[in-house]
């Protein structure tokens, strides 16, 4: 009796510790393997001064999302929203409003402004006519803490923290 009480015992805690090492966080969705990526890697800010809110940016860091596609430099696509319909600043367009995206402080080589329906629209789950979707491109950065930013000269956001090969 008190083997088979102890058998008993083993036996499922046994079947309670096997059964909860094969899920996660994604276990109960029905995500492809890019899409868990993407979101593990989404971030989002408010953009905003004291207690004035001016926007909200949200931003998936595409070298960790497809690492076969985006290399050789910091790819980001990113989604804006402000209040005044705020473009980002593009370096090469003189004429765009001054909102400056920066990583680790510097400012992008490429910005590429998408239309609502673009190629990432499946990754996030956030796709509206009011925001501004972006691809956008840095140099390559040799530290491993990269921090994205969006301000203009009154308005900022918290800092997007992403750690390389963090997935």
């Amino acid at each position: 009796m008190r083997i088979f009480l102890h058998l008993t015992i083993i036996l499922i805690f046994t079947l309670l510790f096997w059964g909860c090492t094969h899920t996660n966080a994604f276990s109960r969705f029905d995500f492809s393997d890019i899409q868990e990526r993407a979101t593990s890697s989404l971030r989002t800010s408010k953009i905003s001064q004291g207690e004035e809110m001016f926007g909200v940016i949200s931003s998936i860091y595409l070298n960790e999302v497809k690492p076969q596609k985006y290399n050789g430099m910091e790819y980001f696509y990113i989604i804006v929203y402000t209040k005044d319909k705020g473009k980002l600043y593009d370096p090469n367009i003189l004429d765009a409003l001054k909102l400056n995206v920066q990583l680790n402080g510097k400012l992008p080589v490429k910005i590429k402004q998408l239309d609502r329906n673009n190629m990432f629209k499946g990754l996030v789950p956030l796709n509206n006519d009011w925001s501004s979707y972006y691809l956008v491109a840095f140099n390559e950065e040799t530290s491993e803490k990269l921090s994205l930013t969006l301000q203009n000269d009154y308005y900022v956001s918290q800092p997007l923290i992403y750690q390389k090969g963090e997935q």
